[in-house]
């Protein structure tokens, strides 16, 4: 009788948990991806910090309003490669579905992937704005421990 008893409260606990992780599902967020390692997994985190949004968000917008060029997304190469940003969780996700990558002054936005045909085609932008981006974003992912002091040390080499 008692092994049931914890099975239902556990079963209501279940029920009533569900709909909180949900909700934190649809929270919105973004993914910020630093592309330096080839064959084995990139560091990532995600943020869900309003300010932090809030900041980032700004300086996205002041690096997106500089002038568009279209072309060629650009080949990867081994080692650093810039930082990936991809918008999760809540309305932004499904407004803006495309990955920005930053790197120095240059941010570029995927508008078509490579096909076995067509290379792949990005939309990009140069600014100083793009720059700073990329620096608060290094910062960041030092402080929040996935990038280590040494392996900053050679992105901002890199730059």
């Amino acid at each position: 009788m008692r092994k049931r008893s914890r099975l239902t409260l556990l079963a209501a606990a279940a029920l009533f948990a569900a709909p909180l992780f949900a909700h934190a599902a649809d929270a919105p967020g973004l993914r910020i991806t630093y592309l330096v390692y080839s064959g084995r997994p990139n560091p990532e985190l995600t943020l869900t910090d309003p300010s932090q949004l809030r900041a980032i968000e700004s300086r996205l917008g002041d690096a997106m309003s500089a002038p568009a060029r279209a072309g060629a997304a650009a080949e990867p190469v081994l080692g650093y490669n810039g930082i990936l940003i991809e918008h999760v969780g809540g309305p932004a996700a499904k407004a803006r579905p495309q990955t920005v990558t930053v790197k120095g002054r240059n941010l570029s936005v995927d508008t078509a992937a490579a096909t076995e045909f067509k290379s792949a085609t990005a939309t990009t932008r140069v600014s100083a704005a793009a720059g700073d981006l990329e620096s608060m974003l290094l910062k960041l992912g030092q402080k929040r421990g996935v990038l280590d002091a040494a392996t900053l040390n050679v992105l901002l080499e890199q730059k």
